[in-house]
């Protein structure tokens, strides 16, 4: 399986609130791999305009943080792959970000994961979305089914999958962890095969761990025999550049 959403690296670079303890990376890892996954797609959150100072500096951090992790899991012999990526924030300037190579994507493919916000309505969503496009890079939306009940005027799943646009999907909502009107959306979105990919959005290697299996009878139960395969491997793969 490949977890395409999950904030290990938090226990590696200092890049959001959170004290550094390679230990609880590799606790992560080791859960994770023994749930199946065999690639982390590592997704911190990155907020731009709340990071000042040189982005490409934080950029080239993370990228080394990956290099680190991977260096240790290999010294450990936990059989994972970390690649690089992040949960980048909207904001407006981030086709400006794009436009200066300093937009963190998934496998350091074109797939840049965007975060949009719960709490409010940005009425600049779709145009920044739109200009990442222009300039070639494709937008997945980081755990989409939690737009439910929230002030998203004119975001509609399947408007955003015709343009082109990937939404993911979290293994908690399909679980319920989130309340089941996000757990009624994530299954829609599974059985209306509009889901992309599935994370596990993990950010500890307990209450919020690693895990993606425990969502498969769900999966399979929404989309159908083979749409947990498609949602953890096949469409993952492709949107980090190794289909």
């Amino acid at each position: 399986m490949i977890d395409l959403h999950n904030h290990i690296l938090r226990y590696v670079v200092p890049i959001h609130r959170t004290e550094p303890d390679i230990e609880v990376a590799v606790r992560m890892a080791e859960v994770a791999a023994a749930d199946g996954i065999r690639i982390i797609v590592s997704t911190p959150h990155f907020r731009p305009a709340g990071l000042g100072g040189d982005l490409r500096a934080v950029v080239e951090m993370l990228r080394a943080g990956v290099v680190e992790l991977n260096r240790v899991l290999r010294q450990r012999g936990i059989d994972i792959e970390v690649v690089g990526g992040a949960e980048v924030q909207l904001w407006e300037g981030l086709p400006d970000l794009a436009t200066d190579g300093l937009l963190p994507t998934l496998g350091e493919g074109r797939h840049v994961m965007v975060e949009l916000p719960i709490a409010s309505y940005a009425a600049y969503a779709e145009q920044v979305l739109f200009e990442l496009q222009l300039k070639g890079y494709r937008p997945v939306i980081a755990h989409f089914e939690r737009m439910a009940g929230a002030p998203v005027q004119g975001t509609r799943a399947e408007e955003l999958v015709a343009r082109g646009i990937k939404l993911q999907v979290n293994c908690e909502s399909l679980a319920g962890r989130r309340g089941r009107e996000v757990q009624h959306a994530a299954h829609e979105l599974v059985r209306d095969g509009l889901a992309a990919a599935l994370g596990s959005d993990a950010h500890d290697p307990g209450d919020r761990s690693p895990r993606l299996s425990v969502c498969r009878g769900a999966v399979n139960r929404a989309g159908g025999r083979g749409a947990f395969r498609r949602l953890t491997w096949d469409q993952p793969l492709a949107i980090i550049g190794r289909a």
